[in-house]
């Protein structure tokens, strides 16, 4: 009789086991809504905030901020749906770039301090690229790049302060800082082209300190190929400072008729030249001046 109950309590105890599976089996076969979180999408306003596209802007000054607010609404920049690779000339492969010469759309020169940049040759670009260590075979992938379509941006001079040289008996030598400064650029061409070139001295206080100012340019936009242009500002931050602009077709002019920004084309491509206008001040257009040459040059 005992035999007898321990099989019928062991049927039982398989019976029960096989409804809980086919109860879980039907449960399971339920369909139920699931609440799944979009957390792609925060990431990508936050990639389209003006700060974070600012940041990346390349063509903007040797200081990056990463609190740029930017002079125009949202909509603006959202609206600002091309795409483009730029880097800065110290930054390139020029061997990758000769294999893949649609890897970059711009590379681009900003300003040197004096005791950067190396006068060795009648040629500035040449002297930009021993100043950054750039051979004689690279500097030929960069004239085939910018023939075969590339735009190369400069907005290039060279600055100092008053104390930045001194003599061999560790005194300051300005007379020198003045020669070097005013005469950069004196006898040069760009690939075979004339410059102009801007100097810019600040007010000095006394033997070592000086005044930091900046220059407005008002804009003849009549006259000038880029429209919408207003005002432009440079900062001056440096006792001397002297910029290059090539002596090419002229995209902005001021009001008496001096280039601001000027291109000149090589082959496919192109050489821009402009001061290293402000961009951060919202009464200036020297961001809106940087978005109108990306589309100009990107024929939008």
């Amino acid at each position: 009789m005992k035999h007898y109950l321990i099989i019928l309590l062991s049927i039982i105890v398989l019976l029960s086991g096989c409804a809980s599976k086919a109860t879980i089996e039907k449960e399971l076969q339920k369909s139920e809504k699931v609440v799944i979180c979009n957390t792609i999408l925060p990431l990508q306003t936050h990639e389209n905030r003006p700060s974070e596209l600012l940041h990346r802007f390349p063509f903007v000054s040797l200081k990056k901020n990463y609190d740029i607010r930017g002079k125009f609404d949202r909509k603006f920049y959202e609206s600002i749906n091309f795409v483009y690779n730029a880097k800065n000339i110290k930054d390139v492969d020029f061997w990758q770039l000769r294999n893949e010469p649609k890897l970059v759309d711009f590379i681009y020169v900003l300003p040197l301090w004096i005791k950067d940049y190396r006068k060795l040759t009648s040629d500035v670009m040449s002297n930009i690229a021993y100043s950054y260590n750039i051979s004689a075979q690279e500097q030929k992938i960069l004239r085939s790049w910018v023939e075969k379509g590339g735009v190369l941006w400069v907005e290039f001079g060279i600055f100092s302060t008053k104390y930045d040289i001194f003599t061999k008996s560790g005194e300051i030598n300005t007379k020198k800082i003045n020669y070097l400064i005013k005469n950069g650029f004196r006898g040069l061409k760009f690939w075979g082209s004339p410059l102009k070139n801007y100097l810019f001295q600040s007010k000095s206080i006394d033997f070592l300190n000086y005044v930091s100012s900046s220059q407005s340019f008002v804009v003849n936009q009549k006259r000038s190929l880029i429209k919408g242009i207003a005002r432009l500002r440079l900062n001056l931050d440096n006792y001397l400072e002297n910029f290059m602009i090539l002596d090419g077709k002229p995209l902005l002019v001021d009001q008496k008729g001096k280039p601001l920004v000027t291109m000149k084309r090589y082959g496919k491509g192109a050489v821009v030249t402009l001061l290293p206008f402000e961009y951060q001040d919202a009464y200036y257009d020297g961001e809106l001046l940087r978005w109108k040459l990306l589309y100009y040059f990107l024929n939008r």
